[in-house]
């Protein structure tokens, strides 16, 4: 059932991504206005805070996809599952978030701040891929 548990988790969390990413398209939108055109030089370029944007809009279909699912058919890792899924949710927009103060999270090279970066990076790609493949594990 949604009401608790593992499947609530998810779908807090997707509903407080999407309002992050909501908040976002106001970040974006205020230096196009014409009384916010001196912040356009200050603020990271639109293409980049697009991409914080569109990733954090899809983490959180993901994790009310997998809330779905939960709900649907329980499993006995959901607890674990929705743990994983809640932190790549919020880890693998990082990398994305990393780039627009310059540092290449996509890459595991550099200074520590480049490398751990990365490892925040890789973590949450290997949270997101451990979490789905241990609900349809759970399912077979």
């Amino acid at each position: 059932m949604l009401h608790d548990g593992p499947a609530k988790w998810l779908l807090v969390s997707a509903v407080l991504e999407i309002l992050a990413s909501s908040l976002l398209g106001y970040v974006m939108l205020i230096p196009m206005q014409p009384w916010g055109r001196g912040l356009r030089e200050k603020w990271p370029s639109a293409k980049g805070l697009m991409s914080v944007h569109l990733d954090m809009i899809m983490l959180a279909m993901m994790q009310a996809i997998a809330a779905l699912a939960m709900a649907a058919l329980p499993g006995a890792h959901d607890g674990l599952i929705a743990v994983l899924l809640v932190s790549s949710g919020w880890l693998n927009v990082t990398p994305y978030a990393w780039r627009l103060v310059g540092v290449n999270a996509f890459a595991f090279a550099g200074r520590p701040l480049q490398q751990f970066a990365a490892l925040l990076s890789f973590a949450g790609t290997v949270a997101l891929t451990g979490g789905w493949a241990g609900l349809l594990v759970g399912w077979i």
